[in-house]
């Protein structure tokens, strides 16, 4: 079976986190019946086992569905798998991976965005023989939105598994990692904090992620923008708590990514959240500033708590591995070859 996959995002975040992690997962899977090709731009960091055909379509563009398409035709694919709902126009039998409908219920920036996200979801889950997505919370959603549940399979994201001990916080430092959209809630997290500092005052909150320059004259904001790796790997053991206090997320990568580092977790009451988290985070009403203040004090005064969240999170992330994610999507693929 030969697949191919739209890696053209395999460089940014969130959905090139899960395209990095996917092929990882698909190369450690040693399928002997399974051929992979990555359509992804030159220099792409595309792994060993993979095969890297190089494309650069324009994305969002009125010629990248084409474009795309016509690549996928050239390549002599059984299945050609889209990491997010903008899709080809191609007579290849599709998979799609719809990580979310935030466009659809949250407001945006880009007035245009919402019109946009409904059309081409509407139209990738009409042409695809299957739908990813990343959790339970979703696929209720896409049901409600008109997918045939039939079509759907609920393939969780994996994190790396940690083995280096968790570091006690050298201080209280709360920590938030994830862009600056409207959903992702941080001028409440921000006013919160302000909350916290009143009983805390040498209390500090690290923003990660993305510029976040309209905070970062607030005492004791540390808006660190852009971190590696390495750096993130220390912010996660070193910090009171990970805060999530999105209105809406499609998996929450960060709260998974946290658990596996030893990190105490507080997020919001959206229900993806809570459903990837369970008994290992504490969950607050983040409409209301105060409701996150308390749980966010609630952590620091309470070291028995701390550890116990992060004991839990560390077992609960054992649950999401790219391997795990690469087997239910090569099963997919599987399905849908066997029905041409």
């Amino acid at each position: 079976m030969r697949v191919g996959i739209d890696a053209r995002k395999i460089a940014d975040y969130g959905i090139g986190t899960y395209i990095r992690g996917l092929l990882r997962g698909i190369v450690d899977l040693r399928r002997a019946d399974l051929e992979v090709v990555a359509f992804a731009p030159r220099n792409a960091p595309v792994p060993e086992g993979i095969e890297h055909i190089e494309l650069d379509a324009p994305h969002y563009s009125i010629r990248e569905p084409f474009l795309v398409g016509r690549a996928a035709k050239r390549a002599g694919l059984d299945v050609f798998h889209a990491p997010h709902y903008v899709t080809p126009v191609t007579s290849i039998p599709l998979v799609v991976t719809i990580h979310d409908l935030i466009h659809l219920h949250q407001p945006m920036r880009n007035p245009i965005a919402p019109l946009y996200a409904k059309t081409m979801i509407r139209r990738a889950i009409k042409n695809a023989s299957r739908v990813l997505t990343v959790s339970h919370a979703v696929e209720q959603d896409l049901i409600k939105f008109g997918c045939d549940p039939q079509k759907i399979i609920v393939t969780y994201n994996g994190v790396e598994q940690q083995t280096a001990n968790r570091q006690l916080p050298t201080a209280n430092r709360y920590l938030f990692i994830g862009n600056d959209k409207p959903h992702k809630n941080v001028e409440t997290l921000v006013a919160a904090f302000a909350l916290v500092r009143r009983e805390l005052a040498d209390a500090t909150l690290t923003l990660a992620g993305a510029t976040f320059e309209r905070f970062a004259h607030i005492d004791g904001v540390d808006a660190r923008g852009f971190v590696s790796d390495d750096e993130l790997a220390r912010l996660y053991r070193t910090s009171l708590a990970l805060v999530l206090p999105s209105h809406e997320e499609g998996f929450g990568l960060p709260a998974a990514e946290a658990m596996a580092h030893g990190c105490a977790v507080i997020t919001s009451n959206a229900a993806a959240l809570v459903e990837i988290t369970g008994d290992a985070a504490l969950h607050a009403d983040a409409r209301d500033a105060r409701s996150l203040a308390d749980a966010m004090l609630r952590i620091a005064r309470d070291a028995s708590l701390r550890e116990q969240l992060a004991a839990r999170g560390i077992v609960r992330a054992r649950d999401f591995s790219w391997l795990r994610c690469a087997e239910k999507t090569a099963d997919a693929w599987n399905i849908v070859e066997r029905r041409i």
